[in-house]
């Protein structure tokens, strides 16, 4: 008996099992790049908007200590902030310098997505 040259249908099954496999795997992957994209989309604009803040409040000569917090309204909903002022070094130099550290949170209000922290030094006038 001559032995044909097709594939059997145990190979073919073979054969779409691993593509099914493949294809599973890949699929997980795009997922997971959906969310690394949105969450580097996330962290690049609380930066510049903590960086704006910052450099907002010292256009407007040095803040005052203390602490306060809020969030960018409309402009950017789900991003809150927190700012803390503090004397820098005052034991040595007074209160000349203010540290400024601003931080940025997004995500739910019970559970944080992320988080970007800046601090500034500024002269107090």
């Amino acid at each position: 008996m001559r032995r044909s040259q097709g594939f059997t249908l145990l190979e073919v099954m073979i054969a779409l099992g691993i593509l099914a496999v493949a294809l599973v795997a890949l699929l997980g992957l795009r997922n997971r790049d959906i969310a690394l994209e949105a969450y580097a989309r996330d962290l690049t604009r609380a930066t510049l908007l903590a960086r704006g803040m910052v450099l907002e409040r010292e256009a407007g000569g040095a803040p005052e200590l203390g602490y306060s917090e809020g969030d960018f309204g409309a402009d950017a909903p789900g991003f809150v902030w927190r700012r803390q002022v503090t004397p820098f070094l005052a034991e040595l130099i007074g209160d000349r310098v203010r540290e400024v550290r601003v931080t940025v949170l997004w995500g739910e209000r019970d559970r944080e997505d992320g988080r970007v922290e800046v601090t500034r030094y500024v002269e107090a006038g």
